[in-house]
């Protein structure tokens, strides 16, 4: 008595004969270099360690800054900022700089690992579906025709599948009954069949004529029919999830601009983007920000909130408050104001404060007149509580001729040499914006119904077992086992050695 494929443990001996099967050898089969290429790629726990190394780097890629998308056509721009913030992380810096984790849907560990993922899916999802149509085609199986009773069906099966054969002092019918009286409790499916075999050879005897067929039963126990289709659907999903993630690396853009101080604009044209901080007047004396977006001619206003999340013509907008800011204007509206350098004046100036202790300056050249503003932290801890003090020069003296503070929102004189100028200073924050398009992220949807079908089907394991239970020479039966579940041959086995010794006791008795 033997079972298959080599490798697999030898069953004890059974108290009844056994006829030898002559097993293939299916270590010489895996010696194939595109059979184990094919069962590397088939291996969920390959695959599952590269799903968690891309879970590693996507989660990386959302703690740790990332390049912004405007820089990925200025190479030289690009490479600035990757050395300013791997700087910023000191020696750790030039090791996430080295894996990419600056970059990560650009990075080549990224793509590669992502590749392979893909790569392993499409086999696992072949695989699964080919299991899937073998598992139908099964019961096919019982109606075929063989030249002999002892040979097995042939079962065309991607895995592997267990042999046994051996013979019993039973009739054909009663073989098969225990087969299924085993079966019945795992199958949802069991087919029977009685078909017309020719003899085996061994049974013609010499003097006697062989008869020109015999009567074969045949069973076929199946268990997980719903389950085995439903499984090919969760590598699909998760195909659909990498080709989302793909799709973004290469064709999805990110706009990240510098914090926009007040009155300031930043536009992108690869996504058509245009941001702008601006003030309008909703009620007298009031100053009311609000960030102004214009994508591909269509134009959106959101007033100043803590977060503004919105879609306008397919991009994605995000913008916050940031750092404080404060913006200094003219009460008569008169172009007084200019930075340091700065040719031209304007009627209004938008400043940023990225810290505590920040300092920016701006001139009246007119009045040959010089302010400093200074960021006080008033240690509270919203930022947009910090006040500035603000200082004014005039001429060439290195002493302020005046000193205030400003909190929120207020007016002040301020001394020139040529009288008073009143000016309008407001405390407001800098905005944080964002845009970005993620042409993939629609395959989210599909791929999670996909997903909760594809693990429906992975509550139970599908199965099937096989049986052919033909007339043997000096009155027995040979039963034929094909299973791919190694549980189902040994009940079946055990059972059988049950019943031959019961009879066999039975038998002795009378």
């Amino acid at each position: 008595m033997t079972n298959g494929p080599a490798g697999q443990a030898a069953p004890p001996p059974s108290p009844v004969s056994a006829v030898d099967t002559p097993v293939p050898d299916a270590r010489a089969d895996s010696r194939d270099v595109g059979t184990a290429l094919w069962q590397l790629l088939g291996d969920p726990w390959l695959l599952l360690v590269i799903a968690g190394l891309l879970s590693l780097l996507l989660i990386a890629g959302a703690l740790l800054p990332q390049l912004p998308g405007q820089f990925q056509e200025e190479p030289a721009a690009a490479e600035r900022w990757l050395i300013a913030t791997a700087e910023a992380f000191g020696t750790p810096g030039r090791w996430l700089r080295s894996f990419g984790l600056f970059d990560v849907l650009h990075s080549p560990v990224f793509r590669v690992l992502l590749a392979t993922a893909f790569l392993m899916l499409l086999v696992q999802s072949a695989s699964a579906i080919l299991l899937a149509i073998c598992f139908r085609q099964l019961p096919a199986v019982l109606d075929q025709g063989r030249s002999s009773g002892s040979e097995a069906l042939p079962v065309r099966w991607p895995l592997r599948v267990l042999r046994w054969r051996a013979a019993f002092p039973a009739s054909p019918l009663a073989v098969i009954a225990a087969v299924e009286a085993e079966t019945v409790t795992w199958a949802t499916r069991i087919d029977r069949r009685t078909v017309h075999v020719l003899p085996a050879v061994a049974q013609t005897t010499e003097g006697e004529p062989a008869p020109d067929s015999v009567l074969e039963e045949r069973l076929l126990a199946q268990c997980g029919l719903m389950e085995v289709q439903l499984r090919p659907l969760l590598p699909i999903a998760m195909l659909l999830i990498l080709t989302g993630m793909w799709w973004n690396s290469v064709a999805g853009r990110q706009f990240l601009p510098p914090p926009l101080l007040p009155t300031e604009r930043a536009s992108d044209p690869a996504l058509g983007v245009t941001f702008e901080y601006q003030l309008l007047y909703p009620s007298e004396n009031r100053i009311g920000p609000i960030v102004s977006v214009v994508v591909a001619g269509e134009r959106r206003q959101f007033p100043l909130e803590e977060r503004m999340q919105a879609t306008v013509n397919g991009v994605s907008i995000n913008a916050q408050p940031g750092s404080p800011g404060l913006l200094v204007y003219t009460i008569d509206d008169s172009a007084q104001l200019a930075r340091p350098g700065q040719a031209n004046t304007v009627p209004m100036l938008g400043l940023g404060f990225p810290s505590p202790g920040s300092e920016e300056t701006l001139v009246l050249p007119q009045q040959a007149v010089g302010l400093r503003m200074i960021r006080q932290d008033n240690g509270t801890a919203p930022a947009a509580d910090d006040s500035f003090v603000v200082e004014v020069f005039q001429g060439d003296r290195d002493e302020p001729v005046q000193r205030f503070r400003v909190g929120h929102s207020q007016v002040e004189r301020i001394a020139t040499p040529f009288g008073e100028l009143p000016l309008g200073f407001v405390a407001m924050p800098m905005m944080q914006v964002q845009a970005s398009t993620s042409p993939g992220l629609w395959l989210v949807v599909p791929a999670v119904l996909l997903a909760l079908a594809g693990l429906w089907g992975g509550r139970r394991r599908p199965a099937f077992l096989l049986a052919q239970s033909g007339p043997w020479p000096a009155q027995r039966s040979v039963l034929v086992i094909q299973t791919d579940w190694p549980v189902a041959l040994d009940a079946v086995r055990r059972r059988q050695a049950e019943h031959t010794a019961a009879s066999a006791i039975q038998g002795q008795s009378t």
